[in-house]
């Protein structure tokens, strides 16, 4: 018998569900209503339901924040979205959360029996895989190990209580809360049975320095492992060698992200950021290890689009511009459709910072721009109104750098509505810089950039890119001035 909750705000259809469906004629317990995500979250508690039905546009809180916050606590829970026709985004956020089964309203009990029967065949199979993995752990660990797993768990999920006995002899077993560490998370998509677990933490074993992997534990269908902070700058050639291995048990690829180096003490941080990494779309076919601040691991142009060392070097928001506009202009070049930028600015937002995996995604340019991940990296202005202002001109600055007549002039009569003697007043004060000089400068070190991204790009293509005309003779000298080189001998020395 699986125990189902309901959760939606339309009474009648939370009713009607809850009264006139024979759940046990079905081998379900209908354990209890809620009307809205906060409530649902109440009763999950008390209630700790198999399966839980909602809907996902709700007053007070939504169904995707009830999911996000309930897999946090509670990750073994299945969840079925009611979605209604042009419910596209909240069907795409939930798909983020892992969400895999949906419900199209209105709904009859046909179709949501059809459903309810496929989640618990999974339910009965991840039941069957954990009797099988306890039954392993019965036979190969001794109580202490097992012991140790669970609180490595529970401090992973944000559930130990940091003062509780079993928390503090965790910590005092592994050398204190201030040791300092590292998760690593592995997925597939099928997610790990049983013996797959336990080749993983085997093999890595014995990859890594001796001693320097700690435990592991299965979480979310995913495989968890705490490792030495020693075992870091070995960790990438040992997941590659892991990788060709685990072929032979599985032809799925396997995806592996790891957390930055912390202490014992701030697992569930760590966790949310190796979360947050595996979930990423289009990263199934990554070679290595996902890491924060680090694109190398991802497949094909993605790896280059983002140039993650310099964004957490900038010490400036006109810093963080630039190397979005440089990343803009690539995706320009690869001819990227508006859902191929979207996903690019997710993938950046995610491998920006830890804390991304907690706050929403920005998937446009305005969005990442507008000081997102500015305050991500501590350089964003001020509210006030003079912060406000020099956001707004940097911004538009940007938005027209790559068009042959951008001037002070243009700016003002389309976009800045100010005198444009003032605004170059302005404009040199904020960047050190006369705004010709800087528009030139800044053209140059783009196109400097992008010969390194595409080192075969036709001279005259790349002039047209950052706003010279096609021809590319002023180009070449403004180059020459700015590099030492013309683009042609600044080519021929790349390779």
């Amino acid at each position: 018998m699986y125990k189902l909750m309901i959760v939606d705000d339309e009474e009648i259809e939370r009713e009607g569900m809850a009264a006139f469906i024979p759940w046990e004629n079905y081998g379900i317990e209908l354990a209890g209503t809620a009307w809205n995500g906060v409530e649902g979250l109440e009763k999950l508690e008390q209630l700790r339901p198999d399966i839980v039905l909602v809907d996902v546009k709700m007053p007070v809180m939504d169904g995707i924040e009830m999911i996000r916050r309930a897999r946090q606590t509670y990750p073994d829970i299945v969840f079925v979205v009611l979605s209604g026709y042009g419910d596209y985004e909240f069907t795409s956020r939930a798909m983020e959360e892992g969400v895999r089964h949906y419900l199209l309203k209105p709904c009859d009990e046909g179709k949501i029996v059809a459903v309810l029967e496929k989640v618990k065949a999974e339910l009965a199979q991840a039941r069957a895989h954990a009797a099988q993995w306890e039954e392993l752990e019965n036979s190969a660990h001794t109580l202490l190990p097992r012991a140790q797993e669970q609180v490595f768990r529970d401090l992973l999920l944000g559930r130990a209580l940091p003062a509780a006995a079993s928390t503090q002899q965790f910590m005092d077993g592994l050398g204190g809360a201030a040791r300092a560490v590292f998760v690593v998370g592995f997925s597939i998509a099928k997610g790990f049975d049983y013996l797959e677990q336990f080749v993983i933490g085997n093999i890595l074993t014995d990859l890594l320095p001796e001693g320097t992997l700690l435990l592991t534990a299965s979480v979310q269908k995913n495989v968890l492992a705490l490792a030495d902070a020693a075992a870091n700058d070995t960790l990438d050639a040992a997941v590659r060698r892991l990788k060709k291995e685990f072929l032979r048990f599985e032809t799925m690829p396997l995806l592996a992200a790891a957390s930055e180096v912390g202490t014992l003490d701030a697992l569930n941080t760590m966790y949310g950021s190796v979360q947050s990494l595996l979930t990423l779309e289009k990263a199934s076919a990554a070679e290595g290890v996902l890491r924060v601040g680090s694109a190398e691991a991802l497949p094909g142009d993605a790896a280059l689009l983002f140039d993650y060392r310099a964004i957490g070097a900038a010490e400036r928001y006109e810093a963080v511009l630039f190397e979005l506009y440089l990343t803009f202009t690539k995706m320009a070049l690869l001819n990227y459709t508006d859902a191929q930028k979207q996903e690019a600015c997710r993938l950046a937002w995610r491998l920006s910072a830890p804390e991304a995996a907690q706050q929403p995604v920005p998937d446009t340019w305005e969005a990442l721009a507008d000081d997102a991940l500015a305050e991500q990296q501590g350089v964003a202005f001020g509210p006030d109104k003079e912060g406000r202002r020099s956001r707004e001109i940097l911004l538009t600055v940007y938005r027209h750098l790559g068009e042959p007549g951008v001037s002070l002039q243009t700016l003002t009569a389309n976009d800045l509505y100010m005198n444009p003697d003032y605004l170059g007043r302005l404009f040199t004060r904020l960047t050190g810089q006369r705004f010709p000089t800087f528009v030139e400068n800044r053209r140059i070190d783009a196109a400097r950039r992008l010969l390194h991204f595409r080192p075969d790009l036709p001279i005259h293509q790349l002039a047209e890119l950052v706003g010279y005309p096609p021809d590319g003779q002023y180009f070449s000298k403004a180059f020459r001035k700015r590099c030492g080189k013309t683009p042609s001998e600044y080519r021929g020395s790349l390779q």
